[in-house]
């Protein structure tokens, strides 16, 4: 059982994931998901970019149906997400769902393809989750571990291991999908 941070973030993570609020994640929402990240990077079907994107978050998908969809009915629930997550996280210790996130997010944010993600980068990346750009910017000087005013993949690879694993309640990685209500812990 996740304690209340981890359980706030995955919670956080589900809502920003379930494109139409309806308390569930489908194959509909992951399938928004990539059009509005091709559509703001501008990636064509056929591309290698776009491959990969669809690759990630299709396949991230098909996992959670397979695994986390426990009564079968197409349709993960808000319950079902922690369960796969929890049994993922840390009974299986599932470095590969930390990598893929990595690698896909720092592709997708790093417009400029100089392998660090600026702010401006950083705020058009959350638009795809309906993050606004005050919150975004408010998240980036959380996550800017050594305030140069760029995110490189060591940062990633520390904040993506700290939203995934962190138990406490100011570790700058909770950010990196927004504000993930930490303050009424």
């Amino acid at each position: 059982m996740f304690n209340s941070v981890r359980e706030t973030k995955f919670k956080h993570l589900f809502e920003i994931l379930d494109r139409n609020h309806d308390g569930i994640l489908t194959r509909n929402d992951f399938e928004q998901v990539i059009d509005q990240i091709t559509t703001i990077r501008e990636w064509k079907m056929g591309t290698s970019e776009y491959e990969e994107l669809n690759f990630f978050w299709m396949g991230f998908y098909d996992r959670l149906r397979v695994w986390a969809d426990r009564n079968g009915d197409g349709k993960i629930t808000e319950a079902e997400w922690l369960w796969y997550l929890e049994q993922m996280l840390d009974r299986f210790e599932a470095p590969y769902i930390q990598r893929a996130f990595i690698n896909i997010s720092l592709k997708t944010m790093d417009f400029s393809q100089d392998n660090r993600v600026s702010l401006d980068e950083f705020q058009k990346f959350h638009q795809i989750y309906k993050i606004d750009t005050e919150e975004a910017y408010e998240a980036f000087l959380e996550l800017d571990l050594n305030k140069d005013g760029y995110l490189t993949k060591d940062e990633l690879t520390t904040l993506m291991n700290e939203f995934f694993y962190s138990e406490n309640p100011q570790s700058p990685g909770n950010w990196f999908w927004g504000n993930p209500g930490m303050m009424e812990l």
